[in-house]
């Protein structure tokens, strides 16, 4: 028992030895070193774009903007006559699909217009639509204009994709009434528009037939 007594107290012993040995190989009040830093990730770069505009304004308007347009407008209304007044609007799928189709196209081309370095012209075009008709403005006279009033032009564009998007919820949900009031929207987006950047010196005939363009 004794020499049980005796072992446990050597082994004690030395264990407090190994202890105190260690405190003394650190300095009083020394601070631990920080962990290192992860190294910062490399600043990413931004990857050049794979678009390029060929096509002009003047193209995707009259390509894309116009017939969609059109067709869009002329899906609904009321006509009166002798006999009576009668609402245009949709009645099948196929015709409302049809529509669906216009005023994606709307969409989309909203969306090509806010392209960055898309021209009135396109490359090596000199004369636009209407071009000479009292009031219009040439390519060049447009693109100045444009190109000075760029964030107005871009506010223009974006107003027409999202009455191309409200045209678009209106046939979704077969609704010839919602798409009637987005057509007069789309009117006033369209004519402001083009009042500043297209035709600014236009007069308004008294009749259409005296419109310029038509004589």
């Amino acid at each position: 028992m004794r020499k049980s007594i005796a072992i446990a107290a050597i082994i004690a012993a030395a264990s407090t030895g190994l202890i105190i040995g260690c405190q003394e190989k650190v300095a009083p009040n020394e601070a631990a070193a920080p962990a290192a830093m992860p190294a910062a990730a490399p600043a990413a770069t931004a990857s050049p774009t794979l678009l390029k505009p060929v096509a002009g304004i003047s193209d995707i308007m009259a390509i894309e903007v116009d017939p969609s347009a059109d067709a869009l407008w002329e899906s609904v209304g009321t006509v009166v006559t002798r006999s009576g007044t009668k609402n245009n609007h949709p009645t099948t799928d196929k015709q409302w699909d049809e529509l669906r189709v216009h005023a994606v196209v709307l969409i989309e081309a909203a969306n090509l217009l806010l392209m960055d370095g898309r021209r009135v012209a396109g490359e090596g075009v000199q004369k636009i639509e209407d071009q000479g008709t009292p009031g219009n403005l040439s390519a060049q006279q447009s693109q100045k204009v444009i190109d000075e009033n760029r964030s107005s032009f871009a506010s223009f564009a974006t107003a027409l994709r999202t009455v191309g998007e409200q045209m678009l919820k209106a046939i979704d949900a077969k609704n010839p009434n919602d798409l009637m009031e987005a057509g007069a929207a789309l009117d006033e987006v369209c004519e402001s528009c083009h009042l500043k950047f297209w035709y600014p010196g236009q007069k308004i005939p008294r009749f259409p037939d005296e419109a310029p363009e038509i004589r």
